[in-house]
This record gives structure tokens, sequence and C-alpha cells, in this order.
């Protein structure tokens, strides 16, 4: 598999998993709460897998994707760093998220078989991680729609394709 198919699933599986974040939380299943939080767990533990992936990737390879061309000077300074910052972003909040369920003063399974912490937190701790998780989650959730704006932009305005490069070839006939 090559580098930039290997880029393209970790791109997808990951942007599926945080619209699952975005569009679920573990208070949204009121019927049964652990199976929402283990359920979310279990996604946690998806996303840090393609996290790992990915930043071993890009610390040994570095940034994939170039600059376009078509792009003028204070585009192609904010490219990269655009990119760098969602490489670091996404870590971070896998992080936070780990942090927030080991500070758990109850045990989380994830997918309802994995236990991923002790069990032994303290409830303010806990609920103090869980705010900042909460936090740092937004503003990944701000960098995201920044970063697919700059490239809708790109692909319709300065008609680069810059869409073509990161979907796959089977929907490349409607773009």
């Amino acid at each position: 598999m090559s580098q930039r198919t290997l880029v393209k699933w970790l791109h997808w599986l990951s942007f599926g998993v945080i619209l699952y974040f975005f569009a679920v939380e573990p208070e949204d299943i009121p019927s049964d709460p652990a199976a929402g939080l283990s359920l979310h767990a279990g996604m946690g533990l998806i996303l840090a897998i393609v996290g790992v992936v990915w930043t071993v990737l890009y610390l040994a390879k570095g940034l994939t994707g170039r600059p376009g061309p078509k792009l003028p000077g204070w585009a192609k300074t904010i490219h990269p760093i655009g990119h760098k910052v969602l490489q670091i972003g996404v870590p971070v909040v896998v992080a936070s998220g780990a942090i927030a369920g080991l500070a758990a003063p109850f045990v989380i399974h994830a997918f309802g078989s994995i236990p991923i912490n002790p069990g032994f937190g303290g409830k303010g701790i806990h609920d103090f991680a869980q705010e900042v998780h909460e936090l740092v989650f937004d503003g990944l959730i701000l960098l995201i729609a920044s970063h697919v704006v700059f490239h809708l932009w790109r692909h319709f305005w300065l008609k680069d394709n810059a869409l073509r490069i990161m979907m796959p070839r089977i929907l490349h006939k409607y773009l």
C-alpha cells in the first residue's frame, strides 16, 4: 500500500470516528449510559490507534500533502501550518480523553469488554478532566471545519482539484 493510500484510509477513518463523536455523546443513550460510555471509549481507542499510525508516519516522512501551485502566497504559508496543527490536535484530544477516562471513579470497558482504567479516580478530577476534554474536542472541531472550508475553497474557487487528492478514486467522477 502506498503512503498516499494509507493516508487516505487514515484520513477518512479518523473523519468517520470524529464525526461519530460530534454526533453522539455518551449521555445520548439515556436507557443505558454505561453502554454509551463504553462505545465512546471504544471509538476513542480506534481513534488512538489511527492517531498513532498517522503520527508515526508523519514523524518518519513529514506531511504527505504539499501546497498546490495555484495557491496564493498566504495560503502556501497557511497550508502546512493547518495540517501540522491537525496532526498535533488529534493526539491531544485522544490524550485528554484518556486522562478523563483514567480519572473516572468507575471502571470503563471499551466496547463493553476491554477495561481501560482501574476505576479509582475522584469525581472532582474526573469532572475537570472531562470538561478539558470537551473543550479540546471543540477546538479540534473548529480546526477541522476550517480545514474543510480551506479545501473546498481550493477545489471550487481555485479549481485545483484539491478534493480529488484525498477522495477515493471511485468518487472522482463527481468532483
